[in-house]
């Protein structure tokens, strides 16, 4: 079996290749969402996942419930070390990751004999996805991927050969070119806007694919790791509990089975014009009636958000003349609003320009497929990342006359490459000749090259102090005349997100530097 495993936030997939198709439906999934995230301990009866972590048991020890665990590491990858607790046993974000995923291959493993389609169930390859962005949307972390690398090996017995990571829109990427017909070819590049709303976070990312070259270029990347599917039900379980007089509940069961109901209840708006439900509170049974027009109508704020986000990505590209198409994925984008929303705010794509695309089994299946495709291809093929935000150094303060000299733009393509080094066209020196020393200030922005003053330099109230400084001695025969000693600067970015500034002297001396995982 070749496997393409979509870890995500609440819901995760597996996908496997049935000859040249990827497939889903092998895998037990009653709500066609995935596999939910969730981990828990019991010192009752030992750990549980998935649907198991939603059974009563579960529910009357909800606190025990590990979730969002993808989450919590996109937040900050140091975060893998973060200890949770479950049944009154303490674990390592890290242990949880690895034995979910490993239960995730068992579980595959297991449905894959159950079904009977399979002669060989046995595991001969896995590719995973990963976020393009961690840590609010950096680079993303090698030591994370690295992580996934060493834990499906460990876990599989494979050779790191057969173990692939690739980033979550580019999969969804090969999914929509490819999924029918992996011979497909196309006569020129295309290039795609990847709205991935999930269950906790959105990502949007603008990614171009080269056939002639096999080749998948990020263009642009933005997104919100508060911003999810589940921030939908939320709305939609306040407005009903408002109707109740902002009743809350005090029995855990009766809370739960009203969470699961409400979720039911959007997926249903989805589909239809009008839900009801019926749920327990404080005992009594209780009717709640929604339209898909008022859904629509009380979470239009988490869909500004969303279209807010989209639009940034665009603006990051360059406009929307350059993009082919808008591919929805992500479980949540299934609410028929998301695509409505993309129409009327994009006129210029139609309505054939925004495209919904197997949203909660996309990025698997296009996990198994980059696996599949040949060495020529999918595994030869080079997946560019970009430079996620504008790095410079505060150049000069004079009052309220405040510049910043831009080294790396964001939008810069690391061109296949596993670094960016870029050095200052112009040196620098003190203002004052009584300086003993000079400190540089490291800032970010989101703005763009071409929204810089002259290309180059930026206000301070356009950019961020990120946390790095470097304070250069002024050397004992410059005192006194410290205008006469001049500085250059070299800026080095790589894949994994670790931004170094190195200063050189004018006569060739290195004097000062400073490194930070971004």
């Amino acid at each position: 079996m070749i496997l393409g495993i979509d870890f995500g936030t609440c819901f995760s997939t597996v996908a496997t290749m049935f000859g040249r198709t990827p497939v889903t439906d092998f895998m037990y999934d009653p709500n066609k969402t995935g596999t939910p995230s969730l981990f828990m301990y019991s010192q009752q009866s030992g750990e549980h996942y998935g649907y198991e972590c939603l059974s009563g048991e579960a529910m009357k020890n909800k606190a025990d419930v590990v979730r969002y665990i993808k989450k919590i590491v996109r937040e900050n990858p140091e975060n893998l070390d973060r200890a949770v607790r479950s049944g009154g046993k303490s674990f390592t974000v890290r242990d949880v990751v690895k034995k979910y995923l490993a239960y995730l291959l068992r579980q595959a493993k297991s449905d894959a004999v159950k079904c009977g389609e399979f002669e060989n169930p046995e595991i001969e390859g896995v590719t995973v996805s990963a976020p393009v962005g961690i840590s609010g949307g950096h680079m993303t972390a090698t030591d994370y991927n690295k992580f996934l690398i060493d834990s499906l090996m460990e876990i599989t017995g494979l050779s790191r050969d057969k173990i692939n990571v690739v980033q979550e829109p580019v999969a969804a990427a090969i999914s929509y070119f490819y999924s029918e017909n992996l011979k497909k070819k196309y006569d020129k590049p295309q290039t795609i806007l990847v709205f991935d709303l999930g269950g906790g976070t959105l990502d949007v990312t603008v990614v171009t694919h080269d056939p002639n070259k096999m080749s998948y270029e990020i263009k642009s990347k933005e997104g919100d790791l508060t911003l999810g599917g589940n921030d939908w039900d939320a709305v939609l379980g306040a407005v009903i509990l408002q109707r109740f007089d902002n009743a809350r509940f005090a029995d855990a069961i009766e809370k739960s089975d009203f969470e699961a109901k409400v979720t039911k209840m959007k997926i249903d708006l989805s589909l239809s014009d009008e839900s009801a439900i019926s749920f327990k509170l404080g005992g009594a049974t209780k009717m709640a009636a929604f339209t898909r027009k008022d859904f629509d109508a009380v979470t239009r704020g988490l869909l500004d958000r969303a279209i807010g986000v989209t639009k940034k990505a665009i603006k990051s590209f360059g406009s929307i003349s350059g993009i082919d198409k808008i591919v929805l994925v992500g479980g949540s984008s299934n609410m028929p609003q998301i695509r409505e929303r993309m129409v009327r705010e994009f006129p210029a794509l139609g309505e054939q320009g925004v495209v919904i695309h197997d949203p909660s089994r996309a990025i698997a299946k296009g996990a198994a497929i980059f696996n599949k495709m040949k060495p020529d291809e999918a595994k030869g093929a080079v997946v560019n990342d970009i430079v996620t935000h504008t790095y410079g150094l505060n150049a000069w303060k004079d009052g309220e006359n405040e510049m910043i000299y831009n080294l790396l733009f964001k939008g810069t393509s690391f061109g296949g490459q596993r670094e960016i080094c870029v050095n200052s066209d112009m040196y620098f020196w003190p203002l004052d000749d009584d300086q003993t020393s000079i400190t540089f200030l490291v800032y970010e922005s989101d703005k763009m090259q071409n929204e810089c003053i002259d290309g180059k330099w930026m206000p301070f109230g356009d950019a961020n102090a990120n946390g790095m400084e470097i304070t250069v001695p002024i050397p004992d025969e410059f005192i006194g005349c410290a205008r006469g000693y001049t500085v250059w600067f070299s800026l080095k970015l790589d894949i994994d997100g670790v931004l170094e500034i190195i200063v050189v002297d004018g006569f060739g001396n290195r004097v000062g530097y400073t490194k930070k995982q971004l």
